[in-house]
């Protein structure tokens, strides 16, 4: 090993040395990123206020976010169906959660109050998995509480899970007042996901 490559491995392993401190309240902090965004670009879906191409998702760019959200809110049902169904498969993988899906919570909890009502149950549940440690199919109320996780890198930002769940858990809290109305939802199936999402408020 040349001396060049030596000190390149030094200075890598200073790098980690100290991880994950170096990356808090910094922009590649997920926390910082969803508590930065203002109630007014979540309302106006404001989906430029997001760097998404900075979080990639489980399958591609996080950039592809957006469009799949744009389409959840039409009132195409098929079409947002599809889209749903994609969200799901780019968000949520294997019972774990990722960075894009945190960014999204904001704008999922708006789409599930005001959206197509098939689908309000759904994506609802949708948020919770984002804001929940990995479970594989634990139901337990020991498995919804939980909440720290091996500190595992996804994505080229290197941020723990911990992050992501406490960034989800952290946007549900804030727009809580989205989910109290749809307790009192027709459908049962609706006012058992709110409960579910509001089971994850951090206060």
């Amino acid at each position: 090993m040349s001396k060049a490559e030596v000190e390149a491995g030094v200075v890598d392993e200073d790098r980690w040395a100290h991880w994950p401190e170096p990356w808090v309240g910094t922009e590649c902090d997920v926390r910082t990123v969803v508590s930065a965004l203002p109630r007014h670009a979540k309302d106006g879906f404001r989906y430029d206020a997001i760097p998404w191409r900075r979080f990639p998702h489980f399958y591609g760019r996080g950039e592809e976010i957006p469009e799949l959200l744009t389409t959840l809110a039409t009132t195409d049902a098929e079409a947002a169906e599809r889209a749903l169904d994609q969200l799901w498969k780019s968000l949520h993988h294997q019972g774990g959660t990722i960075e894009a899906a945190a960014l999204a919570v904001p704008f999922l909890l708006r789409i599930a109050a005001t959206g197509f009502p098939g689908l309000r149950a759904t994506t609802l549940t949708l948020v919770a998995a984002s804001g929940r440690g990995q479970h594989l199919g634990d139901a337990t109320r020991e498995g919804l509480l939980h909440v720290a996780e091996e500190p595992l890198m996804i994505g080229p930002v290197d941020c723990p899970v911990d992050w992501t769940i406490q960034a989800a858990r952290d946007a549900i809290t804030a727009d809580v007042h989205l989910l109290l109305p749809l307790l009192a939802d027709p459908d049962p199936e609706v006012r058992s996901a709110a409960t579910f999402v509001l089971a994850l408020a951090t206060a």
